[in-house]
């Protein structure tokens, strides 16, 4: 089989999504998998030993608009797929699929613009890391929907010194695109300084954004128990800080679902979204930290960047006492 599978969301849907492909090469070791994602986050993929080709897509940028799906078809169409999996139900998405040339055209029954030729029904199903696995069913009808997704990141020797002196670590992801999904800077910098007052080392990822806070917790806390990673490597240095880490402490975001794909236990910090939309931690690989009686959540799937009610009562109201004896716990 020579499949394509065309997940162009968020990095975190992506990394969700290499379940699909490892539970298909399972099934058939000689298939070869293509994914297409958007644009900056095809390194990440491609490092799952899942995966055979990544081909990016600049859909907001180079490639958008009507002129950018038609080139992206025929880029595609020239690779020769004869299956194809589509995964994001965007319109975008959905008018792609329909112009990628393949015998077999696998998506979910909502998908009504995609020219489908298999679908599985979508309706009520809250678990992402299954429900991506779901569409294998078409054509192979006992697919394990139990599997994760795999990364395997790069050796990364900057790590080393660190872990060399701290036995145990967490790894603390303070970062989200969207504001209301953040517990918070400055319960992770109150976190973080008590987590090496216990003797436990901390690791700081994140992008730009997070870059302050984190120079802030490395100057706060015991010489060499803080490593700076925020702002200063990338992804997939990061995901191989996770690895090596006990435990990650994160909001709903990327870098949990990065745990899941690198077999590190995670805490997930649930505020404006629900566990019940699907992005919870599967089934023995974490736990969530959430306000679950709270009667304005969720307040939207993906969060937002203020609070609706101005109150932002579903992070406030969860503690650093709380979430540091769940750590304890883990550890």
């Amino acid at each position: 089989m020579n499949a394509l599978i065309i997940e162009t969301a968020f990095l975190g849907d992506a990394i969700i999504s290499l379940g699909l492909a490892r539970e298909l090469k399972r099934l058939d070791p000689a298939s070869r998998v293509t994914y297409l994602v958007r644009s900056g986050i095809e390194d990440v993929i491609a490092s799952s030993p899942d995966v055979d080709r990544v081909i990016p897509f600049d859909k907001h940028g180079s490639e958008r608009g009507i002129a950018g799906i038609r080139a992206k078809a025929s880029e595609l169409n020239e690779c020769g797929f004869d299956t194809l999996f589509l995964l994001h139900a965007s319109r975008r998405s959905q008018a792609l699929a329909a112009l990628v040339s393949c015998d077999v055209k696998i998506g979910f029954d909502t998908m009504t613009h995609a020219h489908l030729t298999h679908t599985v029904a979508d309706a009520g199903w809250s678990n992402r890391y299954e429900r991506t696995i779901l569409l294998l069913r078409a054509i192979f009808p006992d697919a394990n929907l139990g599997v994760l997704p795999r990364i395997i990141p790069p050796l990364a020797p900057l790590l080393a010194p660190f872990l060399y002196r701290w036995k145990k670590s967490v790894a603390l992801a303070p970062g989200s695109a969207w504001e209301t999904k953040k517990w918070g800077d400055e319960k992770f910098f109150e976190l973080a300084n008590v987590l090496t007052e216990h003797g436990i080392g901390v690791m700081v990822i994140g992008g730009e954004e997070e870059r302050a806070l984190a120079k802030r917790i490395r100057e706060a806390c015991a010489a060499k128990a803080v490593l700076d990673l925020a702002g200063r490597a990338n992804f997939l240095v990061s995901m191989a800080a996770i690895e090596r880490a006990s435990l990650l402490v994160g909001n709903d975001s990327a870098p949990a679902h990065a745990a899941a794909a690198v077999g590190t236990r995670v805490l997930t910090i649930f505020g404006p979204t629900s566990p019940a939309f699907g992005f919870a931690p599967p089934d023995g690989t974490g736990e969530i930290i959430e306000l679950p009686t709270l009667w304005c959540r969720p307040c939207t799937p993906h969060g937002s960047h203020i609070c609706p009610i101005y109150t932002h009562e579903c992070m406030e109201g969860i503690g650093v006492s709380e979430v540091l004896g769940r750590i304890l716990k883990e550890l």
